[in-house]
């Protein structure tokens, strides 16, 4: 009998899916919704389907739960984003649209510490992988309104310029080697309505950097010139050359 029992067990542990041993969202800089997003999320008083607003899917569920998080196929199952209550009784979160073309993702409702589909959300599938049901969710097309391409000031050759085109009013910083990748010291300024600047001095020399924006670590798409970081993280290169 023990035997058997053992044997079960071994069966169920094969075949576990992955979601089953996802951590707790913790990446360098957390999704920030702006104040418009934060907003919509405090006056939500009922739950609803997955709806986007702006560049954020809105998720939100009623209930009597302790805790509520949610879990996705495009980040492989490895994290659970863990919901807000608001005022109104409502767990609320704003999911950061991934930067890329339209694509399909499965999802699921992580409600204290149980693994369902979404309640509001009709549209549904079976996981290939593991045979069990799953909410769908169409992540909208989201370019990559990002240009960087550095290069030193021609009247002083220590300076690095860096650039980000995106929405206006936003946080936008570059992190690197330079600064010990903190994504709050080098902020870039606004100098026209969605048009960023930032110019550091910065001694001769090889840095690994990276834009911080909207809750997402981003490469420098217009600098061919990358690298792995001690970390294990592909990140652009910057090089200052000695006058």
């Amino acid at each position: 009998m023990r035997k058997q029992l053992l044997s079960i067990l071994t069966t169920i542990m094969m075949l576990m899916p992955a979601w089953l041993s996802a951590t707790p969202s913790n990446g360098p800089l957390p999704d920030s919704p702006t104040s418009a997003i934060r907003a919509h999320l405090i006056m939500l008083a009922e739950a609803r389907p997955p709806e986007q607003v702006g560049d954020y899917i809105v998720f939100s569920v009623r209930g009597r739960y302790r805790s509520v998080g949610v879990a996705f196929s495009h980040e492989d199952w490895a994290s659970v984003h863990y919901f807000e209550i608001n005022s109104q009784g409502t767990f609320v979160f704003a999911l950061s649209v991934p930067f890329g073309d339209t694509r399909l993702s499965h999802y699921r409702l992580v409600l204290d510490g149980m693994w369902t589909i979404d309640p509001t959300n009709q549209q549904r599938a079976i996981d290939p992988d593991s045979g069990l049901p799953v909410s769908l969710l169409t992540l909208p097309d989201r370019s990559l309104r990002v240009y960087g391409l550095w290069h030193p000031a021609a009247e002083n050759r220590s300076a690095a310029r860096f650039y980000f085109s995106g929405a206006p009013g936003q946080f936008v910083s570059v992190a690197g080697s330079f600064n010990g990748w903190d994504p709050f010291l080098h902020i870039l300024e606004e100098v026209s309505p969605g048009q960023y600047e930032l110019a550091l001095q910065l001694p001769p020399g090889t840095y690994y950097y990276a834009f911080f924006h909207d809750g997402q670590r981003l490469r420098d798409p217009l600098n061919g010139s990358q690298a792995i970081d001690p970390a294990g993280r592909l990140v652009s290169v910057l090089t200052i050359a000695t006058p």
